[in-house]
This record gives structure tokens, sequence and C-alpha cells, in this order.
């Protein structure tokens, strides 16, 4: 909004509401954005903590996914090395 536009919304308004009103009409203005800037800033932060924990339950899924894969080789692995070891000592 460059100055021009600002000085006519701000000459209608004194037009339509009057002098004596303004301030109060400007305070009322204030109150109302700070409130949706709140509002802005708390929806904001849910969501991010909802992406947070969504993320952390796919990586949970893809860890347990992933020591259901690597833990029996893991096993088997252990086992052949034992038995290796078995043989060494027979």
């Amino acid at each position: 909004m460059n100055s021009s536009e600002f000085l006519l919304i701000l000459v209608v308004a004194v037009i339509v509401f009057g002098p004596n009103k303004l301030p109060m009409l400007a305070r009322h203005l204030g109150l109302a954005m700070r409130k949706v800037n709140q509002f802005k800033n708390q929806a904001q932060l849910l969501w991010e903590q909802q992406l947070n924990e969504l993320q952390l339950q796919d990586n949970l899924r893809k860890a347990e996914e992933a020591d259901k894969h690597y833990l029996p080789n893991e096993q088997i692995k252990r086992q052949n090395d034992q038995q290796v070891d078995g043989n060494k000592e027979a």
C-alpha cells in the first residue's frame, strides 16, 4: 500500500466515523490484528508439533522395519561366528 492509498483510506475513515471516534477505531483495529496474529502463531505452532510427531512416528516405523531386516541377518552371522569359533577350538 503506497502513501496515496493510505491517505485516501484515512480521509474516508474520518468522513465515515468522524475525528472523535477515529482513535477508538484504531485501538480496536490494533487489538483485532493482535488477536489474529496470536491465533496465527498458535495454529502454526500446533501444525509444527503435529508434523514433528508424524515424522517421529514415521522414523520409528522405519527403524522397526530396518531392525526386522537387520537383526535376523545379525543373528545368523553370530551363529556362523560361533560355529567357526567352535571349529577352531576343536
